[in-house]
């Protein structure tokens, strides 16, 4: 068996922006001068995809969001899917993912996450650099032979230093700029010492790819950029659900009903008499054990997550009738000839009226797509009561 650690995998993926499009961008302004020193480490990081794939384009923006007060972690999951989507999973100009970013974000957790609008940055000019950093992180197109011999120094752990670097125009990486300021203070942001010859004094950049954040020297920074992008502002989160409620022994009412029918849809034989009594929380507990979920008889977000089950037209059981039941929980006008039958049937009429329940969340949360399939973030909509009473 070798005793050599396998070196952690990384990707490149960023295409040159024609000269043309970087000469007709609009330039970054400072609004205000920027603080002496500045620096934005998140709490949770990840390769998001790039290690696998070359979608660096799209990793920093995941990134960016990480960086946002309070932060926002992207699964990898959404950003490789999003990449995906946009054809942009194995290379990408950073224009392009920007643009496609500003009205088709991320999408998790029932709000798209998108971006501001964003502006060319003289990476060269320090002051203007240092003013897009603190307003969020500056998304850079870079050469990366020599990032990855420096990334390597610490075998992608955070706090490697990039220093001499030679010029190299060949941009072929993605990577962000979020913090500035001498070496020797950013190197006690990030709790390492500073190497032997390299001035503690001189000025550096904080600098995120990979699963990890490095220091680098200013000369190298500007040896290797091609160009370098701001959004004002970094993120823009549109619309959000209601969280899931929660449920435990002792609730009664809306949505206790919609519970007792999901866990008879998964094996249970409950009365959805809207009463969680002993017999629901047995039930409860007896599917959050067999889900490998804590047992603990309360429904939160990740028994509600796990429990329920996505309906279509054509669909039929007890879960339907949750959507049913639902629908029905909703219509005030007293006329029994609009209310859906409680059949367990996903029929035209069901689907028509779960569709207009779309609709209308739809205008708070775009992320709500009106296609008549009860699925996650519409039962979600459901169950936490939206457009009801």
């Amino acid at each position: 068996m070798s005793d050599q650690t396998a070196t952690p995998a990384r990707m490149r993926g960023a295409i040159p922006t024609p000269r043309h499009v970087l000469a007709a961008a609009r330039a970054f302004a400072p609004p205000v001068a920027a603080p002496a020193q500045f620096l934005t480490v998140p709490a949770r990081i990840s390769m998001w995809g790039n290690d696998v794939h070359g979608d660096c384009v799209t990793a920093e923006e995941a990134f960016a969001k990480a960086c946002h007060s309070p932060e926002i972690f992207i699964t990898d999951a959404e950003v490789i899917s999003w990449a995906s989507g946009h054809g942009v999973l194995e290379g990408a100009y950073l224009p392009d993912v920007l643009g496609w970013m500003q009205h088709d974000g991320f999408r998790q957790g029932g709000s798209v996450y998108d971006d501001g609008t964003h502006a060319a940055v003289d990476w060269t000019n320090s002051s203007a650099l240092h003013a897009a950093i603190a307003q969020g992180p500056v998304k850079l197109g870079v050469a990366a032979d020599q990032l990855d011999d420096a990334w390597l120094s610490t075998n992608g752990a955070t706090g490697w230093f990039a220093t001499g670097f030679h010029d190299d125009p060949n941009e072929d990486h993605c990577v962000s700029l979020c913090g500035y300021g001498p070496i020797g203070w950013l190197a006690s942001q990030l709790h390492v010492g500073v190497p032997g010859g390299v001035n503690a004094s001189a000025p550096g950049y904080a600098v995120f790819t990979w699963n990890s954040i490095g220091i680098i020297d200013q000369p190298s920074m500007v040896n290797i950029t091609s160009e370098a992008w701001v959004r004002q502002p970094t993120t823009v989160v549109v619309g959000q659900l209601q969280p899931w409620p929660i449920l435990r022994k002792g609730a009664s009412g809306h949505p206790v009903p919609t519970l007792q029918h999901l866990l008879n849809a998964h094996g249970a034989t409950l009365a959805a008499d809207g009463d969680f009594g002993a017999q629901t929380d047995a039930a409860v507990r007896k599917y959050q054990h067999g889900a490998g979920l804590t047992v603990d008889g309360v429904v939160g977000p990740v028994t509600w997550a796990h429990a329920v089950v996505t309906c279509h037209q054509g669909s039929h059981g007890e879960a339907v009738k949750g959507v049913q039941v639902e629908i029905n929980f909703r219509n005030l006008s007293g006329n029994p000839a609009t209310y859906l039958t409680v059949d367990g049937q996903y029929g035209a009429k069901t689907k028509a009226a779960v569709q207009a329940f779309q609709q209308g969340v739809h205008v708070e949360v775009p992320t709500v797509t009106v296609d008549g399939v009860c699925g996650p973030m519409t039962w979600q909509a459901l169950a936490s009561g939206m457009l009801s009473g």
